[in-house]
């Protein structure tokens, strides 16, 4: 049975390594793994950028590659090169969404909430 309690969240977008959602005060929490990043929506497509570059310099890896990505505000993560290619999935989703979301809200259309 669904909960009747109103949720402040709202999700955007999923893989099966990840989520990224809407949360309070129209900030995007982005889930991975054990990280968590809160964001402006502004710096979700910077990150993307940032992954989309990691990710095409893993093709050049010849080994057991690990990876840092620096998130302003956030700890450093360590990622090995299949969790690259996953978040950059994942955020090629997430900026897809938003722009979507946006397209709609110049259009006066709004988004269809699941259930």
């Amino acid at each position: 049975m669904a909960s009747s309690v109103p949720s402040d969240t709202s999700a955007l977008f999923a893989t099966d390594h990840g989520s990224v959602e809407r949360v309070a005060q129209g900030r995007i929490r982005l889930n991975f793994g054990g990280t968590s990043w809160v964001l402006a929506p502004s710096d979700v497509p910077a990150l993307r950028t940032t992954t989309r570059s990691l990710a095409r310099e893993v093709y050049h890896c010849e080994h057991d590659c690990r990876w840092q990505l620096r998130v302003d505000g956030h700890p450093t993560v360590v990622l090995d090169s299949e969790e690259v290619l996953r978040l950059d999935a994942l955020l090629d989703g997430a900026v897809t969404m938003l722009e979507l979301e946006s397209i709609l809200e110049g259009a006066s259309i709004s988004r269809p909430v699941a259930a």
